[in-house]
């Protein structure tokens, strides 16, 4: 990567660059324990100086919850934000989250989607036949096996950009002519190799899943000696587990983990990148170590369905070679359900945790017993991790908030944290608010802080979350040591080289032209993982402009008042970048978005691409589009 250059980063510019020379320093060349001090206040005055000598108008915009960027690339804007539902396009503002009730966000019915679906995969060209072989399924396939008719349907290649597959190792694609990159496999050759993920579910496994043949002999055991009913079945695999056919046959799970106890989990000062739906996955999960992610986690998984054998499930929990240490979210309200899930991953998938999701505050995930609503029930909360540690040998982590509902007086964090290490949890992470907050005020970190006095009490390490923007965040809250490290979410969607930042103790104004290549590598990663044929491309695009519909929150170092510190809560006013890059990647408009995934290496979408972005994420408020108006008719700033 080009901006992955030490070299490179340290050529940035910082706004915590300045420091003003003290008398300590001009002494400092007389004594060595002087010149040491004098250093070791300098690092000091870094952390501290960004904070102080603001100017009169950042304060204020501070106090209003926005970001004080410099009067001179502040432009008035219309802030009425509307979205034509027709065109997923937004009009006048950003796009936000769409109500349909479809995964995709378009608004139809799930049954047109499936009608729309199947008559796509009609006229897609078998996976066999794109390969010059005779299909293996014969009348069951249900896809085109029409070569020149799909040639004449096929949308046109993506120019000027090679095949991710064909390579110094590769000279074949696994996708035959429905590559989108197919021209270029006779004239270019990619400069990375592909590196296969783990952990994907073969055809005999998913097929043991889905018929309920997988046995489960050591989580039997563990819910009889705690007099748990088996309750995760549906009637007819009951009926199948009573009279025993196929349930505890003479299929042996295979084991990809060792049964020993692992000692070499640490999470003391780790980067560690939070599991965050849709946009945490394989292809943003390697950018974020190539930025200096030390522990990354597998998007949410919800148990039921890796049980089942879902491969829509089981894809989010694929790891990369490159991922150096990865865990595996679950989500899961009840023992019978969940000690089954921890059977299985620790026997199937090659995973350094699990980690169990008892903070999640969707409406449909708790009203199914789990994620937040697991602290209102701690007997089963309980219930759960005992049984669950009782049968893996891998470790299981909790991932909690402060209580379900928002009042101080019930919060439960510090009561199950006190109580964790004694079920049989490896670790905690407490996220700084309740599940009625969501993602509405700022973290309570006195409150996490309270959290780490109960854990080290018991040798439990604790891992903090919740609004960790900038290295000064993360030096602030780990400065407790009790707290073994920060867990980094919408910071690292925002700007994942957060990561870098916090190694290398400084801001980092990254340019335009890095941000783009982080882009560029997403699309390369996103190939390898989706496929490069029409459904692999256009399926990394709709993930890029995910993620796009946070990047553009960011606002770059050098754009900020002096002295100003960025801060997640912090809104900004519409602006002007320092080139037209800059300001593109600054929009929340779809067009503009779909030109960068062009830029990126998509090529262009299809005419009929629609794309509403999953999460609300909108940078440009009324208020600061007010803010700016008002910049603009102040004048020239008085003092």
């Amino acid at each position: 990567m080009a901006n992955a250059s030490s070299g490179d980063r340290a050529s940035s510019s910082s706004s915590s660059s300045s420091s003003s020379s003290s008398s300590s320093s001009s002494s400092s060349s007389i004594f060595d324990e002087n010149a040491a001090a004098a250093a070791r206040a300098t690092k000091k005055r870094r952390t501290t100086d960004d904070v102080d000598a603001i100017s009169s108008r950042a304060e204020r915009l501070i106090a209003s919850g926005l970001l004080p960027i410099k009067k001179g690339a502040v432009v008035a804007e219309d802030a009425t934000a509307r979205v034509d539902r027709t065109t997923g396009r937004s009009v006048g503002g950003a796009a936000s989250g769409s109500k349909g009730q479809d995964r995709d966000r378009t608004g139809e019915s799930l049954r047109t989607i499936k009608r729309r679906n199947a008559e796509a995969r009609r006229k897609d060209l078998c996976r066999y036949t794109a390969q010059g072989e005779v299909c293996r399924l014969g009348k069951r396939c249900g896809y085109s096996h029409d070569l020149s008719a799909y040639r004449a349907s096929k949308p046109s290649d993506v120019e000027r950009a090679a095949c991710v597959f064909i390579n110094a190792e590769s000279d074949s694609c696994p996708f035959g002519v429905r590559c989108r990159f197919e021209s270029s496999h006779r004239k270019m050759k990619s400069d990375k190799t592909v590196e296969m993920p783990m952990n994907i579910l073969d055809d005999a496994m998913q097929k043991r899943l889905s018929r309920n043949e997988y046995p489960f002999p050591r989580s039997d055991k563990a819910l009889r000696e705690g007099n748990l009913e088996v309750k995760c079945l549906s009637f007819a695999q009951k009926h199948k587990l009573d009279r025993r056919e196929g349930f505890l046959g003479s299929f042996e799970p295979g084991r990809v983990n060792a049964r020993e106890k692992r000692v070499s989990l640490e999470f003391k000062g780790k980067i560690y990148v939070a599991p965050l739906t849709t946009v945490g996955n394989l292809p943003f999960r390697r950018i974020c170590t190539d930025l200096g992610a030390d522990i990354t986690v597998s998007e949410m998984a919800m148990a039921s369905n890796l049980l089942k054998g879902d491969r829509k499930e089981w894809a989010l929990v694929r790891r990369h070679p490159i991922e150096k240490c990865f865990g595996i979210q679950i989500c899961g309200g009840y023992p019978d359900l969940m000690t089954r899930c921890a059977e299985l991953l620790d026997n199937e998938v090659h995973c350094d945790f699990i980690d169990v999701n008892m903070g999640c505050p969707i409406d449909g995930v708790c009203a199914k017993g789990a994620g937040g609503s697991l602290m209102r029930d701690t007997d089963r909360l309980k219930r759960v991790v005992r049984s669950m540690t009782s049968v893996s040998s891998t470790p299981v982590t909790i991932k909690l908030r402060m209580g379900y509902f928002d009042d101080p007086s019930r919060y439960v964090a510090h009561d199950i944290i006190s109580k964790a290490k004694s079920w049989g949890a490896y670790a905690a992470t407490l996220h700084g608010r309740t599940r009625e907050q969501r993602y509405s005020r700022l973290a309570d970190w006195s409150y996490i802080h309270r959290c780490a006095d109960a854990s080290a009490l018991n040798n439990l390490p604790l891992i903090g979350n919740g609004d960790v923007y900038t290295y000064q965040d993360w030096n602030e809250q780990i400065a407790n040591e009790k707290i073994s490290t920060c867990m980094i979410g919408r910071g690292a969607i925002i700007k994942p080289w957060l990561m870098t930042e916090i190694k290398e103790q400084r801001h980092w104004d990254i340019s335009a032209n890095e941000r783009l290549d982080l882009f560029k590598d997403f699309v390369h990663y996103g190939l390898e993982h989706w496929g490069s044929d029409s459904v692999g491309v256009e399926k990394t695009r709709r993930y890029l402009l995910e993620w796009m519909s946070y990047t553009h929150r960011y606002v770059p170092i050098g754009l900020l008042e002096q002295n100003v510190v960025p801060k997640l809560h912090l809104r900004p006013m519409r602006y002007v970048g320092r080139s037209d890059l800059e300001t593109k990647l600054a929009s929340d408009k779809l067009e503009d978005w779909l030109e960068l995934s062009e830029l990126s290496g998509l090529g262009k979408p299809d005419p009929s691409f629609r794309f509403v972005p999953k999460h609300a994420s909108n940078s440009y408020t009324k208020e600061s589009a007010e803010a700016a108006a008002a910049w603009l008719d102040e004048g020239e700033e008085n003092g």
